[in-house]
C-alpha cells in the first residue's frame, strides 16, 4: 500500500530579489511575496525567493519530512536547481518556510518558463506545482492599452464613472492590443491591478492574464482583462485603477461610484496615463479635469422634449386613484433637477428578459415620482403617491432582482436615500424565544433604513389556522413600522407565489390599505421562448455561442422542461443550472479530451453538449397562471 504525506502544501508566493538585497537573505521572510507569477530578467536581479505555507493534516502526531524543491526550466527541459529542507511540525501545525532560486546558480533565463515542484522525498510525493515565466526587459513591447471602463455585472456597457447599488458587484475592464501580434497572449506577462479605494489605504491586488471577449475582438487582436470589485459603505466615491505588467505602471483610470449619474463610455486615451504619485486628492484632481459635471444629478426633466400629453395622463391618473391612499413619499425643497439632459425612465431594466408588466407599471410610477418632485420644486401642492409594494411570482422571476434595480431608481429619484435592498425570510425574522420576533424584525428594519426591506415567500408569516404561531408578531411590527408617519425613508416590498400572497393581503386590512392594487406588480412565469433568449443572453455575455444544431437541441429540451413544469419550477434559475452543471461541464470533457482546440472550439457549444431527457409528454392535473421573468 502506498503512503501519503502528511503534510500538504497549502500556498506558494513568489516575489523577485535585486542585487541589493542579497545580504538581507536571511531575512527573506520580510520580502514582499504576492501571487505574480511573471518576472523580469534585467541586470539588477538576483533571483526569485519563494514562500510555501506547510500544514501538518494529521491530529494525532507531529511530522518529521525531507522535502525537496525543485525548479525546472520547462524551455529547455532540464532541472534548472534543487534545495532540500527537513520540514518539523507538531500535531496540526502550520508553518510558513522560505527558499530562494540565485538567478545566476539557477540559469534564469528571459523568455523561458519555469516549473516549481515541491515534493515530499520521505514518500516520493508531489506536494504542489507553480509555473513563473521570465521575460526580457524592456516590457513596452508587450501592450497597448486602448481604453478602460467600468459596468455593473448585468451589462456589458462601459461607463466612465457611475451611480452605483451598495453591495452589489460591478468589474473594472481594460481593452488592449499586443505589440507583438504572432505573439499569443496566453505567452505575454500576466497582468497587476492596483485598486485604490476611496480612503487613500485599502489596496486591492490583482493579477490575469489578457483574455478574448468574443470572435470580433479576437480577429481584430483586441484582448481584455476584467476585475470585479464590490461598494458598500465607505468604499465609495473616486477610485485609483492602476494597470501594471511586471511592476511597471502601464495606464492608470480614475472613476467615480457617487457619481450624480451614470456616464456611458470609454475613458479617453489621454486620461488613462499612470498618475505620477497616487492619492486621494491627486485622483479627485484628475477626475475633475476630466468630468467637472458628474456630480450633477440626472437631469429630471427636459422643458424642451418633455411629453405634456404624458404630463396631463400622470396628474389625471393620479387624482383618479390616490385620494384614499395613506402611504406616501416626502420630497426635499432643495431643486436639484437640470436640463442638460432628458432621463430615461428604468435605464437598468431594459436588458431584462420579459417582465412587460411590471416595466411598464415602474416607468408610469418614476413618472409620478417626477412629476410629484416637480411640482414641489417650483411651489405647487402635490398628491403624494403609494411606496410599498408587492411581488408576485415564482421562484427564479426576477423579484429580488428589479427590486435591488427598484432601489437604485428610487435612490436617483430622491426618494430614497441610500436604495439598498435588505432580504429577509421567516426564518430570519422570527426570534430565538416566543413573543421575541419584534426584535429581530426590528433590527431588520433599522439595516433597511433609507432603503427597501425585502421579505421573500412573506404568506409564511401569516399561519390563520394556528393563533399562537410567531410570524403574527412579525406582522404586528410591521404594521407598526408602516403606521409611523414621521419615517418615510424606506420601502417594504412583501413577494411570493401569487394565490398565497393574495390570501394574506386580504386576511390583513393593514397591509391591504397600504399596498393598493397599483403597487401590486406581477412576475409571469417565463415562455419557452423568453427563457431561449435567457440562456442566449447568458451564453453571450460570458463568451460562448451555440451552433445551429445546439441551439435546436436546447430549445427542444427547454420545451419538454416547460410542458412538465410544476409549481417548484425554476424559470430563470432553471436555465442558468442547467447551463452551469450540465451543458458546461459536458463541453469541458469534450474539449479537454481533444489533441487540439482553437478560440471556436474553447467558445461553441455542440449538440452533444446539450443535456437530453424523457421526451414523453405528461398532461398536466391543472394549469398554472403565468407569471414571468428576468435572472
Amino acid at each position: 500500500m502506498t503512503k501519503k504525506s502528511p503534510i500538504s502544501v497549502d500556498k506558494i508566493q513568489f516575489c523577485d530579489y535585486y542585487l541589493d538585497q542579497v545580504n538581507d537573505l536571511s531575512s527573506m521572510d520580510k520580502f514582499h511575496y504576492d501571487d505574480r507569477r511573471d518576472f523580469i530578467n534585467h541586470e539588477f536581479l538576483a533571483g526569485i525567493a519563494v514562500k510555501v505555507e506547510i500544514s501538518n493534516i494529521r491530529y494525532d502526531k507531529g511530522a518529521r519530512r525531507e522535502v525537496s524543491f525543485r525548479l525546472i526550466d520547462m524551455t529547455s527541459r532540464c532541472q534548472a536547481a534543487i534545495l532540500r529542507k527537513r520540514i518539523n511540525l507538531a500535531k496540526e501545525d502550520f508553518k510558513e518556510d522560505f527558499v530562494h532560486f540565485p538567478a545566476e546558480s539557477s540559469g534564469l533565463k528571459g523568455g523561458h518558463t519555469y516549473k516549481l515542484v515541491v515534493s515530499d522525498e520521505n514518500v516520493s510525493q508531489t506536494l504542489a506545482e507553480e509555473f513563473i515565466h521570465v521575460y526580457d526587459y524592456p516590457l513596452r513591447q508587450y501592450y497597448n492599452v486602448c481604453d478602460c471602463g467600468v459596468h455593473p455585472a448585468w451589462e456589458d456597457n462601459l461607463y466612465k464613472s457611475l451611480n452605483t447599488i451598495d453591495d452589489h458587484d460591478y468589474y473594472l475592464r481594460f481593452n488592449l492590443t499586443t505589440k507583438t501580434p504572432s505573439i499569443h497572449p496566453t505567452i505575454m506577462p500576466e497582468l497587476e491591478l492596483r485598486l485604490h479605494y476611496p480612503d487613500g489605504k485599502y489596496v486591492k491586488t490583482f493579477f490575469k492574464e489578457p483574455r478574448c471577449f468574443g470572435l470580433e475582438n479576437f480577429n481584430n487582436d483586441i484582448w481584455s482583462v476584467e476585475f470585479p470589485f464590490t461598494t458598500f459603505g465607505d468604499f465609495n466615491g473616486v477610485f485609483y485603477a492602476e494597470l501594471l505588467c511586471m511592476n511597471l505602471p502601464i495606464a492608470g483610470f480614475v472613476f467615480d461610484t457617487m457619481s450624480g449619474t451614470d456616464i456611458k463610455g470609454k475613458c479617453d486615451p489621454e486620461y488613462i496615463i499612470p498618475l505620477d504619485e497616487y492619492s486621494p486628492e491627486a485622483a479627485i484632481k484628475r477626475i475633475d479635469n476630466y468630468l467637472p459635471h458628474r456630480n450633477e444629478p440626472e437631469s429630471e426633466f427636459d422643458d424642451d422634449d418633455f411629453d405634456k400629453v404624458l404630463d396631463k395622463f400622470i396628474a389625471s391618473e393620479l387624482e383618479n386613484s390616490t385620494d384614499d391612499v395613506e402611504e406616501s413619499i416626502e420630497y426635499d425643497n432643495e431643486d436639484t433637477t437640470t436640463n442638460e439632459e432628458k432621463s430615461e425612465p428604468l435605464v437598468s431594466l431594459d436588458h431584462l428578459t420579459g417582465i412587460k408588466s411590471v416595466k411598464e407599471k415602474l416607468a408610469l410610477y418614476e413618472r409620478v415620482v417626477r412629476f410629484n418632485k416637480m411640482r414641489a420644486d417650483n411651489g405647487l401642492p402635490y398628491v403624494k403617491a403609494p411606496l410599498h409594494a408587492m411581488f408576485l411570482g415564482s421562484p427564479g422571476t426576477g423579484k429580488t432582482t428589479v427590486a435591488k434595480l427598484m432601489g437604485k431608481m428610487l435612490r436617483r429619484a430622491g426618494v430614497l436615500s441610500r436604495g439598498h435592498v435588505v432580504i429577509k425570510e421567516r426564518a430570519t425574522l422570527l426570534g430565538q424565544n416566543y413573543n421575541s420576533e419584534s426584535e429581530k424584525t426590528l433590527k431588520a428594519l433599522e439595516e433597511a433604513q433609507g432603503g427597501i426591506l425585502f421579505i421573500d415567500e412573506a404568506y409564511q408569516l401569516y399561519q390563520g389556522d394556528d393563533p399562537r404561531d410567531p410570524g403574527k408578531f412579525v406582522i404586528e411590527t410591521l404594521m407598526t413600522a408602516l403606521a409611523d408617519e414621521s419615517n418615510r425613508d424606506w420601502m417594504l416590498i412583501l413577494a411570493g407565489y401569487p394565490d398565497n400572497m393574495m390570501k394574506m393581503l386580504n386576511m390583513n386590512p393593514g397591509f391591504k390599505s397600504r399596498i393598493p392594487d397599483s403597487n401590486i406588480y406581477v412576475f409571469d412565469d417565463y415562455t419557452e421562448q423568453e427563457l431561449m433568449e435567457i440562456a442566449e443572453n447568458y451564453l453571450t455575455s460570458n463568451h460562448y455561442s451555440l451552433s445551429d444544431e445546439a441551439r435546436s437541441a436546447l430549445a427542444k429540451r427547454v420545451n419538454i422542461d416547460h410542458l412538465h413544469r410544476d409549481k417548484n419550477f425554476g424559470n430563470a434559475r432553471y436555465i442558468i443550472n442547467m447551463i452551469q452543471t450540465d451543458i458546461l461541464p459536458a463541453m469541458a470533457r469534450r474539449v479537454t479530451s481533444a489533441e487540439t482546440f482553437d478560440c471556436k472550439t474553447l467558445t461553441e457549444i455542440l449538440p452533444c453538449d446539450i443535456p437530453s431527457r424523457d421526451t414523453t409528454p405528461a398532461r398536466h392535473s391543472e394549469s398554472r397562471q403565468r407569471i414571468g421573468f428576468t435572472i
